[in-house]
């Protein structure tokens, strides 16, 4: 028996939608799967896939696991499935993997039902390739479903954007039930509910963000910086020495975490009552150091952050950049 994918609870809704559309007979021939790294997006499509795929398809939709098509799908070689993403060893997807994507869907399906082709990253598709990809997606041969998917849609070219119906991985507000139950399970009881809602905050509302959050220890790091911001700002820690400390972390991860804390700073001076913080846990020692400092420095400091993303593409020294904010910080001079 195969291995039975389903979409996750947070994407009942268009799960649901997109089924119904395909019992209708209503699906659209090209989907651009966006939103934020972190939301399932790569597991719905081959969800999805399987379920267009399979032979006698569960009452909601899903694969049945055991028919010809889903043992095919489970070995990676179904006639009508076509995968389409960066070769090893290059960045992007090229002009010749798109025309075999073209003769591909030209054909007819081997099993009579429907070719599905993922492009993953579709923002990975070269200029040359997109445009070759055009004409496909406007007038695809047969039955065919194109499905893109994109972390950055607005990397993608606006004539690819503009002939796919878009289907939009939001951020999470808030867990409903079955969110919840289900990434309760996958962390066990090591987090409860409170560290839950927290966790999602931190990660932006994105659900597979926080079970990597909590893999990587996410909550204890959050706490050491503002710890050590604390410690800095009374005169009780180097920042040379601090700087060199949290190198051994990813310089994009501590960015991110000064920037979430800067910026609750910020909000806890505006309205101490604030709702909403990205690191709710921590709002009482929060509110305690961000009652110490000028609001305009708090800003400013965060602009500075913000603004040492933009260098992350280039050659960073990041023991460097972190004691310059970190001097700046316990200077309270920018």
């Amino acid at each position: 028996m195969a291995e039975v994918l389903q979409p996750y609870p947070w994407q009942a809704p268009l799960w649901q939608g997109l089924i119904a559309r395909h019992r209708a007979g209503q699906l659209p021939h090209a989907l651009l799967l966006s939103g934020p790294q972190g939301m399932g997006k790569r597991h719905f499509a081959e969800s999805l896939a399987r379920a267009l795929l399979c032979e006698q398809p569960q009452e909601e939709g899903s694969a049945c696991g055991q028919c010809r098509a889903c043992l095919l799908m489970q070995a990676g070689s179904h006639p009508d499935w076509l995968l389409v993403e960066p070769e090893e060893g290059k960045q992007g997807i090229g002009i010749d993997q798109i025309r075999a994507l073209i003769r591909f869907q030209s054909l007819t399906s081997q099993y009579g039902k429907r070719r599905v082709v993922l492009l993953d990253p579709a923002e990975g598709i070269n200029h040359a390739a997109a445009n070759a990809l055009l004409k496909t997606l406007e007038e695809p041969s047969g039955e065919t479903l194109l499905m893109l998917r994109s972390d950055r849609p607005s990397a993608l070219l606006p004539t690819v954007r503009s002939r796919c119906q878009q289907q939009l991985f939001r951020p999470l507000i808030g867990l409903d039930p079955a969110s919840r139950q289900w990434l309760q399970q996958q962390l066990g009881e090591g987090v409860d509910s409170q560290q839950l809602d927290a966790l999602l905050l931190a990660s932006g509302g994105r659900p597979l963000a926080v079970l990597s959050m909590v893999q990587q220890e996410e909550l204890p790091l959050r706490q050491r910086c503002l710890e050590g911001l604390a410690e800095l700002h009374a005169g009780q820690a180097s920042a040379v020495a601090m700087a060199a400390e949290w190198e051994a972390f990813e310089l994009r991860r501590i960015l991110a975490i000064l920037y979430s804390l800067l910026a609750d700073m910020i909000r806890l001076q505006l309205v101490p009552q604030q709702d909403g913080l990205a690191n709710p846990l921590l709002r009482k020692h929060l509110q305690a150091l961000a009652e110490k400092v000028d609001l305009a420095f708090l800003d400013t400091l965060l602009q500075r952050v913000q603004a040492r993303f933009s260098l992350l593409q280039g050659q960073v020294k990041p023991q460097v950049m972190l004691e310059e904010l970190l001097l700046a910080w316990q200077q309270r001079r920018v």
